[in-house]
């Protein structure tokens, strides 16, 4: 059993090697992205620290966390970045270490599959026992987050640019898988990647 962590650029199609690895050999999923979502809302630890950090401006009617308000704040701010990181990712990576128990006493056969988008830079690598990076042709990135998420190119390629490049994932990966090609494609790197760390 090994915990599986999984890095690749937007619409390289990690939901999709997700869902195909689980067909292939059922896994355990941790979303470091959904924790961080969680730990936000009202009463969750990060709540209070990120009230008194960043102000009320960024609450919706109800008192909750507005996470596109609070993005928009920090958005191209280092020292707001490093301030939110601080508070969110020493709680983000305590709920992963607990879920990890967890998964692992529901299902002590099963790999975990840990996603986060900053899985390299917020220290959860450190929890994984290897990293698959999934790669797509850039090209073919664009047009699945055109049909996603119905943004302009210039605004996709203006996230792409923000995002770690793929040599520095791929040079932190252990694996790679090719998400460019066809779905079948994808399923034999999975099958073979599954076998060798099933030896």
């Amino acid at each position: 059993m090994k915990i599986i962590g999984i890095v690749g650029g937007m619409g390289a199609g990690k939901s999709t090697v997700i869902a195909l690895l689980n067909e292939v050999q059922p896994v355990s999923y941790i979303s470091a992205d959904l924790i961080g979502h969680e730990i936000l809302l009202k009463g969750q630890p990060a709540y209070l620290p990120i009230l008194e950090t960043f102000g009320e401006s960024i609450l919706d009617s109800q008192g909750e966390i507005v996470r596109k308000k609070l993005g928009q704040l920090v958005f191209g701010n280092e020292e707001s970045v490093r301030r939110l990181n601080e508070i969110t990712h020493p709680l983000i990576t305590k709920r992963v270490k607990e879920y990890i128990i967890e998964a692992r006493n529901k299902a002590p056969g099963q790999h975990i599959i840990l996603e986060a988008a900053l899985l390299l830079e917020s220290g959860l690598v450190d929890l994984t026992d290897l990293v698959v990076a999934v790669y797509a042709d850039p090209d073919v990135r664009l047009k699945r987050v055109i049909a996603r998420e119905g943004l302009e190119p210039e605004q996709i390629l203006k996230r792409f640019k923000a995002q770690k490049e793929w040599e520095e994932l791929k040079g932190a990966a252990d694996y790679v898988i090719d998400n460019s090609v066809s779905l079948e494609h994808t399923k034999l790197q999975i099958k073979a990647f599954l076998e060798k760390i099933d030896e």
